[in-house]
C-alpha cells in the first residue's frame, strides 16, 4: 500500500477517534472508513412572511379546536370534506376559514367566516330581530324546494363580540326549515346587555348527512 496521505489519515484514523481536517471529518465505522463534512449547514432562518403563516395556521388549530368543542357529534365539516374530495375535514375548515383569523385575536372577518358548508340549499335570510339576548331569524323558502326539504333542522352558529376565539352553536328545537323563522334565546355567559352578536345560520337534514353553508347576520 502506498504511503500516500490518504492512505496514511486512514491509518491514523483507525489507531485513534474522529480526525477533522480541511472542513472534514474522518472516522471508522463498522471497519469503513468514513468522511462527512464536519459543519453542518445552519437552518435557514424563518422569514417574516414565513412566521406569520405559521402564526395563522396556529390560530385556525385552535380556533378548530373549540369549534369543534362547541358542535359536538355534528359532522358538518366531515360531511363537507367528503362532498367536496377534500382530504381532511380540518383542512377544509382552514381552506375556508383562514383568513378570517389573526393570532392572538380569533376571528375579526366575522362575515366573511363560515360557520358551515355543504350542498343543501344556503338560508335566504330576511330579517334578525333582537330583544336582550333573545333574536328572531326570519328566512324566505322557495315553494317546492322548501316543501322537499321542509324537515331540515335549523342551526345558529353565535359568536360574542367580545370573544372571538370561542364559537357557540344553538341547536333550534321543533323548527324546521319550512317554518321559516326560529327564536333563539342566547346564554348572555356574563357579557354586557350591548354585547353585539354574530351569528350564522344554516340547515342540517334529518339524518346529519347534509348540511348548507351557513349565512351571516349581525344583532346589535
Amino acid at each position: 500500500m502506498k504511503d500516500t496521505p490518504l492512505n496514511l489519515l486512514r491509518e491514523i484514523v483507525k489507531g485513534g477517534g474522529p480526525i477533522r481536517m480541511g472542513g472534514m471529518t474522518y472516522y471508522v465505522r463498522n471497519g469503513k472508513f468514513q468522511a462527512c463534512a464536519s459543519k453542518r449547514a445552519k437552518r435557514k432562518e424563518r422569514t417574516e412572511k414565513e412566521i406569520a403563516m405559521n402564526s395563522r395556521f396556529a390560530e385556525v388549530r385552535t380556533l378548530w379546536k373549540m369549534y369543534r368543542r362547541a358542535i359536538g357529534e355534528l359532522p358538518v365539516w366531515r360531511v363537507a370534506a367528503r362532498e367536496t374530495g377534500a382530504a381532511k375535514s380540518d383542512s377544509l375548515f382552514h381552506s375556508f376559514n383562514g383568513a378570517c383569523v389573526r393570532p392572538q385575536e380569533g376571528v375579526w372577518a366575522f362575515s366573511a367566516f363560515r360557520f358551515a358548508a355543504g350542498s343543501l340549499d344556503m338560508p335566504v335570510l330576511k330579517s334578525v330581530r333582537r330583544k336582550g339576548w333573545q333574536v328572531t331569524l326570519e328566512w324566505e323558502n322557495d315553494g317546492a324546494q322548501a316543501e322537499l326539504r321542509k324537515n331540515d333542522r335549523v342551526y345558529v352558529g353565535y359568536f360574542y363580540d367580545t370573544q372571538p376565539r370561542v364559537p357557540q352553536l344553538a341547536i333550534v328545537e321543533n323548527t324546521c326549515r319550512q317554518d321559516g323563522k326560529a327564536t333563539i334565546d342566547i346564554p348572555s355567559m356574563g357579557q354586557p346587555s350591548d354585547t353585539p352578536l354574530h351569528l350564522y345560520l344554516f340547515f342540517g337534514s334529518a339524518k346529519n348527512d347534509r348540511f348548507s353553508p351557513s349565512v351571516y347576520c349581525l344583532a346589535e
